[in-house]
């Protein structure tokens, strides 16, 4: 039985440094003796980082400057937390909690929490999506498992104080999602919907041009698969011209029949295709 902590390790050798128990008090005042960490987050500005406390509702940012002395700022937001993302300054963080429907913000820099947002059911931005919108300045986006919707929201609170951490707008796709991904060089955005349970819905993804909002479906399978099989995770290469999609093959003996297909981020077409690939998901160009 391993209880639920945090261990900071030397990096060359693995060796324990620390551990840190993140067992304690939900936002209602319930003892939770099994709080998980859903995720652990360096901050790109500090000699820290971040642990999404599941359970208790609770980030933490860890100052790691002097391990014997330990400092921790516990931040209270909402149950349960989940996945998150920067800004692209690097000092925002923005976080789902998904049991509350709501996304988190962090400024890492004052270590407190700034904003908190209900954006729909079950907000799931994956490793998220930051533009510009025409109207709100900067903004960043969340899928949800919910419900088909992708929505937006201010985080630029130097330029744009009136748009923080305020929804700016959002967009009804076909079914419920797992994915939002964008590039500073594109001008769209692109959303899958893979959790919806049809075939005519999760093998299709919706790409979201930023100047007009306007989505475009695209069908990724694009060929009879007699298998489950959805579009999911998409990611850029380095230059913003190209997008990755995988195609998740299901079910018993077809596990191998999966995708990696390529498109051209300007006119939508497929450009290529990589077969027989067991359940692809994150595709990292570095």
């Amino acid at each position: 039985y391993w209880p639920p902590q945090f261990v900071i390790a030397d990096a060359e050798t693995m060796e324990p440094l620390k551990v840190v128990s993140t067992r304690g008090y939900d936002t209602e005042g319930n003892y939770v003796h099994e709080a998980r960490v859903a995720a652990l987050y360096n901050t790109p500005n500090a000699p820290s980082f971040l642990v999404n406390v599941k359970e208790t509702g609770q980030v933490w940012q860890v100052d790691y400057s002097d391990i014997e002395n330990l400092r921790i700022e516990q931040m209270e937001t909402a149950e349960y937390l989940h996945d998150g993302f920067f800004d692209p300054s690097g000092r925002y963080f923005q976080i789902a909690a998904n049991y509350s429907n709501k996304m988190v913000f962090v400024d890492t820099e004052t270590r407190k929490r700034v904003g908190m947002l209900e954006t729909g059911q079950i907000p799931h931005p994956g490793p998220g999506a930051n533009w510009v919108d025409p109207e709100c300045g900067p903004v960043a986006g969340t899928t949800h498992l919910g419900e088909g919707r992708m929505t937006f929201w201010g985080n630029d609170p130097e330029n744009y104080p009136d748009q923080a951490w305020e929804i700016c707008g959002s967009v009804e796709t076909d079914g419920p999602g797992l994915f939002v991904r964008t590039h500073p060089e594109s001008d769209n955005v692109w959303i899958d919907q893979a959790m919806h349970p049809e075939a005519d819905v999760n093998q299709w993804v919706m790409v979201m041009n930023k100047e007009t909002r306007e989505l475009t479906p695209i069908h990724v399978a694009d060929r009879p698969v007699e298998h489950d099989a959805v579009a999911v995770h998409m990611e850029y290469d380095q230059t913003g011209s190209e997008v990755w999609v995988s195609i998740w093959a299901r079910g018993r003996g077809h596990q191998d029949d999966g995708a990696i297909v390529i498109f051209d981020d300007k006119t939508l077409e497929e450009k290529a295709r990589v077969e027989n690939l067991n359940t692809p998901t994150g595709k990292f160009n570095g």
